[in-house]
C-alpha cells in the first residue's frame, strides 16, 4: 500500500498517511470549501488499510481552524480508527493536539475522545508546535 501525502494550503491541512510505519498526520486548517472532496480519498485510503492494520497505529491531529464540515467527516475519519481498533492485538493511539488556550479546537478533541475506541490523548502545545 503506498503512502497518501497532500500538501497543505491556506485552507486545507497537510496530510501524511504512511503505512510502512503506521504513523499518520493531519496538521493545519482544514477549511475547504469541497470538505467531502477533499477528504474522500482520505477516508478510501483509510478503508483499505483498516482491512489490514498494522500491529501499531498512530494518528495525530494538528489542528488550527477547523470548520463544521470538515468536523463532520472527521467523524467518518474517527469511524475507521474503531474499525481499525476492533482488530485482535491491534494498538491504536490518537494524539490530539492544540495551541495552549485555544478552547474550540480543544473541544472538538474531546468530543471526538468520546466517540473514539482508541487510546486518545489531548495535548496543549504552543503556537510553534502546530
Amino acid at each position: 500500500m503506498e503512502p497518501l501525502k497532500i500538501k497543505a494550503t491556506e485552507l486545507s491541512p497537510e496530510i501524511e498517511l504512511d503505512p510502512a510505519i503506521g504513523k499518520f498526520l493531519i496538521s493545519g486548517n482544514s477549511l475547504p470549501e469541497n470538505a467531502r472532496g477533499f477528504y474522500e480519498p482520505v477516508i478510501k485510503w483509510l478503508d483499505i488499510y483498516a482491512e489490514s492494520p498494522n500491529d501499531k497505529t498512530e494518528f495525530e491531529f494538528k489542528m488550527i481552524l477547523l470548520n463544521t464540515t470538515s468536523t463532520k467527516l472527521f467523524i467518518d475519519i474517527f469511524r475507521k480508527i474503531n474499525k481499525i481498533v476492533e482488530y485482535d492485538g491491534v494498538e491504536v493511539n490518537v494524539i490530539w493536539n492544540y495551541t495552549f488556550g485555544d478552547d474550540d479546537i480543544h473541544d472538538v478533541g474531546l468530543e471526538f475522545k468520546e466517540f473514539c475506541k482508541a487510546s486518545f490523548e489531548l495535548v496543549a502545545v504552543s503556537d510553534d508546535e502546530i
